[in-house]
Order: C-alpha cells, then structure tokens, then sequence
C-alpha cells in the first residue's frame, strides 16, 4: 500500500485498499452486542458509576433495555451507552442503583472509516465515538481506550476478523451466469435463424422462425415424452391387429 493510500468504505463494516486487501468484520457478527465496562468511585467510595458500552458491527441492533428510562437506546443502533450509579444504603449495607440512564452513540447512517482503515467512526452531534479496529486473534472483544474527551471516545475493538484480508467482491452466482449464457445462446439461434431463412431462403411470416416444425410440435413431444415416463418406460400396447413392419421402416430396425 502506498502512504496515500485511502480504505474506501464499501459497507457499514467493510472498506477496501486499491490494491484489493482491507478490512471486512462481517464474520465477527453476532446475535448479542459485545459489551465492556468501566467504573468510577465517589465519596470515598460509598457511591459510583458504573458504565458499559455496547457495540454491534455491521447492522444497527436494538438493544434489550431494562430500564424505565431507555433515552436512545430503544431503537436500532450500533453503539449505546449504560451508565449506572449507585449509592451505599446502611440500613441494607449494600448498594443502591438507579436504575441506570442509556445513550445512544451512533448507528451505521453516521458511521464512517477512517483514511488508513484501522478505526470505525460513529457521528452522534454534536459528539463522535472512534472505535479502533485490532487485529488479534480472538474473534471478538471490545475494550475501553480512551475517556479523555467525552465527546471524543475511544473504544477498542479487537478480533482477528480487524487483520487485512483480501476482500472478496460479491459477484454472480453460478446459476445467474448459466441463465445468461442459456437466453444468450437462444437469443443467438433465433437471430441467426431467422436471417438465415429469410434473406438466404427467401421466407415469409412464420416460416422464418428456425425449426418451425419441430417447434409447432413440442408439446406433443412433450406430452408423449411424460406419458412414456408415467408408463414405466415401456412402449404402449398397439390395439389392432399386429402386422409386420415394413422391412424397410425405422420400426423394423
């Protein structure tokens, strides 16, 4: 890759150097989000905050919110973010939550690749999330890098799936090609056909259509071809009297 090298995005989770390699986290999907944690003590740690992030590459998932405040996170969404805070209660010497408030970060509409290709970034107005993109060799998980700025994090997301592959474009399925080449072929021996009758023998109307004969008769042939098939493959029995074939006939061969 040269320097200026650019990744171009080609979908949500995927973009593309020129000379064909890039990133692809289409195998790294799943059913669930990937999900990490952080926590910040308070009070001398009789109260804190507890937050996760969720992450889903790829497509925009609506996460199972168990709260009665679920902000912008009952929606489809790539990111979103969990903070919880809880208070130390004497009386049942353990920890209060409050239930916890969510945020949505961004979805795939707002998502971007950066120039190099190693971080996805989610715009959510007026903040971004970066989420950078490590190869490793785990299939998937994702870490917390940086909270300097809040309107600027940075999550990390580490999977082997992040490493520079070769990436495959979606082309033609085998059986699209042999249709093409089937009504190509058709389209050829009609065309062929019928100038061929028309111009080199003259003819008029239907007689121009190649094999008009064998084409008027088809169905019959067709209709012979599945009783014969119905009937076991065995030749009908001939009412009448039975008479020699001609020595000269095809039957007689």
């Amino acid at each position: 890759m040269g320097a200026q090298d650019v990744c171009v995005k080609k979908g949500p989770c995927t973009c593309e150097y020129s000379n064909g390699t890039g990133v692809d986290l289409s195998p790294a999907v799943k059913a669930t989000f990937y999900t990490t944690q952080t926590y910040e003590l308070r009070m001398a740690g009789a109260e804190y905050d507890l937050t996760t992030y969720f992450f889903h590459p790829c497509f925009d998932v609506t996460p199972s919110v168990n709260s009665t405040n679920p902000g912008g996170c009952n929606s489809p969404l790539s990111l979103c973010r969990q903070t919880t805070h809880f208070n130390y209660n004497a009386t049942i010497q353990g920890f209060l939550s409050d239930g916890g408030l969510y945020e949505k970060m961004g979805d795939t509409n707002g998502s971007t690749f950066s120039a190099d290709g190693k971080s996805i970034i989610y715009s959510n107005i007026p903040s971004s999330t970066i989420v950078m993109l490590v190869c490793a060799q785990s299939e998937g998980e994702l870490n917390v890098f940086s909270l300097m700025d809040p309107k600027k994090i940075a999550l990390a997301f580490y999977s082997r799936h992040a490493c520079l592959k070769v990436i495959e474009e979606s082309g033609r399925s085998l059986g699209s090609t042999l249709l093409i080449v089937f009504f190509s072929c058709v389209i050829f021996y009609l065309v062929l056909g019928i100038c061929t009758k028309k111009f080199l023998m003259g003819a008029t109307g239907l007689e121009v259509i190649p094999n008009l004969a064998f084409w008027s008769d088809l169905p019959n042939l067709v209709r012979d071809g599945w009783a014969f098939a119905i009937n076991g493959f065995k030749l009908p029995t001939r009412s009448g009297p039975v008479t020699s074939p001609d020595p000269n006939s095809y039957d007689s061969i």
